[in-house]
């Protein structure tokens, strides 16, 4: 008798290790692991969605907007870390205008425009400096190259530019 009573608790002890509650309450600590499959090939698609940005890949970004294809790109500099979460910086000229404009490029294609009442050198010297900043010759009243440092900086919802002579330090 107590071997019939043994045995049918080894059964039902078996039986229930195989019941459907059992099976997943044994699955959550391995999903909401940090070692679980889902969150590492979630991080990595992230992280190798997101290019390199270039100059010519800033370019490319920026023609392909409709509105952009009628814009002449005269240069164009990528903020390789993100700055101000920005990808670059379009130096380009529009038709009917006679300044110059920069574009201040998000991920997206978005931009904010700026413009510059000024004839940029040629070579424009389009550069970027780290932290927003932004480093262009224009020519000055004398027709010389002027080194000209452009911020590009977000509060907000609100845009600010500010365009300083660059120091000759």
């Amino acid at each position: 008798m107590k071997m019939l009573l043994a045995l049918t608790c080894c059964l039902a002890a078996l039986l229930a290790g195989c019941a459907p509650g059992a099976a997943s309450s044994t699955s959550l600590p391995d999903s909401g692991s940090p070692a679980s499959v889902p969150a590492p090939a979630s991080e990595a698609a992230s992280t190798s969605e997101a290019p390199e940005w270039t100059d010519q890949a800033v370019a490319e970004l920026f023609l392909s907007q409709e509105q952009n294809e009628r814009r002449t790109v005269l240069a164009c500099a990528a903020v390789p870390d993100g700055g101000e979460e920005l990808v670059g910086v379009v130096l380009y000229a529009e038709p009917e205008h006679t300044d110059v404009r920069l574009a201040f490029l998000a991920s997206d294609g978005t931009f904010q425009p700026m413009g510059l009442e000024a004839t940029p050198a040629d070579p424009s010297g389009l550069a970027y400096l780290g932290e927003g900043k932004f480093r262009l010759d224009i020519l000055d009243e004398n027709g010389e190259p002027s080194g000209q440092v452009i911020t590009f900086r977000r509060d907000g919802v609100k845009t600010y530019f500010a365009v300083e002579p660059e120091n000759d330090e």
